[in-house]
């Protein structure tokens, strides 16, 4: 008889719920590594779910090994989840990864529902585990691997990335109900500047090699890439199995080899897969020329994202990003030019940040020709440098406000710095011609003006925009 294994991601007051490409990704190489296993995937976020509704389904399925793909934000939900499953199968083996387990061995240990943890990349160290529990060999020798070794915490010792992605099989879409991620883009803020709503996530590389002071490095400083070739088997696929009509690539640095990008929009324009894509992230402004933007439009991307964070020098360097604010300023020109959507992604509160230097980013934004912008306060996770330089100032955290100004590392009070985010928002958004300059943009009207309230809310309101406050079992 098979034995189960259950892959789960918590439900979480984060509003946006892309496909779990990490579950995904990892039950492929289980699949490829060995037959001996049923593998469901329990997706609570997408689904709302509750704690008594995991409960139901861990009751139904009554997995042998559950493993749980946990960030800080929901971290208490995934520890939840664990004691569930020990209720439901006392016998059962609970695995913690993701951000939280890769940033913090010690802390998912401690909850003694929880038998192992994976930091970083997971298929490998996932697999020799099941492995190891198939042969009765012992645990110590799996890198990446920690648990609990004569009462104390043992961790093996870092795994070293996978170099070639295209090892890794194809995701396991089969595993998921596709149509809840369609719907839920159309439930998302997004949603006005979408094209389809039948669009999923996907990355074409893993791993980033820029030092910002904020990033967590899950998956390490070395960029690696799946071929261009690997990369359209997946995408057709996507389009010829499931109907998609949408990409949206979340590398953390797609362009960080620009004739790889190039040649992956060359492949799909050659495909003509009536397709549209978009990247939400991971386009380095500085790294963007002219000639790049125009084989990514003609191969049908319609919106670009940039993150610019600051436009202080100083604060440039000491967050490490050092982004020349006129190359970002120059990209997103070029971007609009070419007809593409146009977004940039703001930080307020780095280590020491004036208010002076925060309204210098604000003005920036409401100067340039983005159609949308978003405003986040710094906050320093577990597992970024950041995180590490001010942990003696960060004794007692808590990640249930994230959002808010209460990891303030700032040179101004927490009550100002709220007061600046809203500041921010109202100078971009509250202008006549942005809201034109939006509207001839945007592909769905109604939504727009719907979702507009939203960004009246967090204008005048202490309201979240990506966070929901009230989420919770």
């Amino acid at each position: 008889m098979k034995k189960r294994i259950a892959l789960i991601r918590p439900n979480s007051p984060i509003r946006s719920a892309p496909v779990p490409l990490g579950l995904i990704y990892l039950a492929s190489w289980l699949r490829a590594l060995t037959d001996s296993y049923e593998i469901k995937i329990l997706d609570a976020r997408i689904k709302g779910m509750s704690l008594d509704g995991v409960r139901k389904r861990l009751g139904e399925f009554l997995p042998d090994f559950v493993g749980i793909s946990s960030m800080h934000a929901d971290s208490k939900e995934a520890h939840k989840i664990a004691a569930l499953s020990k209720q439901v199968n006392g016998n059962c083996k609970v695995i913690i990864g993701g951000p939280y387990a890769s940033a913090d061995t010690q802390a998912v240990l401690a909850d003694h529902n929880v038998d192992f943890c994976i930091k970083g990349e997971g298929e490998e160290a996932f697999g020799e585990l099941m492995l190891a529990f198939e042969s009765g060999a012992g645990f110590s020798q799996i890198k990446g691997l920690g648990f609990r070794k004569n009462g104390q915490v043992f961790y093996s010792g870092d795994r070293q990335p996978i170099a070639d992605l295209d090892r890794l099989p194809f995701a396991a879409w089969d595993l998921l109900d596709i149509e809840d991620y369609f719907n839920g883009r159309k439930r998302s803020l997004e949603n006005p500047m979408q094209i389809y709503s039948r669009g999923v996530s996907l990355i074409s590389s893993r791993g980033c090699p820029f030092q910002c002071i904020y990033c967590h490095d899950i998956f390490g400083k070395r960029f690696r890439p799946r071929s261009p070739e690997n990369v359209l088997e997946e995408v057709k696929l996507l389009v010829s199995r499931y109907g998609v009509r949408e990409i949206e690539f979340l590398d953390d640095t797609f362009n960080f080899d620009i004739p790889r990008a190039k040649r992956i929009a060359d492949l799909l324009r050659e495909a003509d897969l009536k397709l549209k894509i978009c990247f939400s992230n991971g386009i380095r402004a500085d790294f963007v020329d002219e000639e790049l933007l125009d084989k990514l439009k003609i191969a049908g991307a319609y919106r670009i994202n940039y993150g610019i964070e600051s436009v202080s020098p100083r604060i440039q360097k000491i967050m490490k990003k050092n982004l020349d604010p006129g190359s970002a300023e120059r990209a997103i020109e070029a971007t609009v030019k070419r007809g593409m959507l146009c977004g940039g992604f703001f930080m307020l509160g780095f280590p020491s940040e004036t208010e002076k230097e925060m309204m210098e980013t604000v003005e920036y934004a409401r100067r340039s020709k983005l159609h949308t912008a978003v405003f986040a306060i710094v906050t320093p996770y577990p597992g970024t440098e950041m995180y590490r330089a001010a942990k003696q100032s960060l004794a007692a955290l808590s990640f249930s406000t994230v959002g808010r100004a209460s990891l303030n590392l700032s040179a101004v009070s927490n009550e100002r710095l709220e007061a600046i985010k809203r500041i921010a928002y109202r100078r971009f958004y509250l202008s006549l011609s942005r809201f034109v300059h939006i509207y001839k943009a945007a592909g769905r009207k109604l939504a727009l003006l719907k979702n507009f309230l939203e960004v009246l809310k967090v204008c005048f309101l202490r309201k979240e925009l990506f966070w929901d406050e009230h989420a919770g079992s």
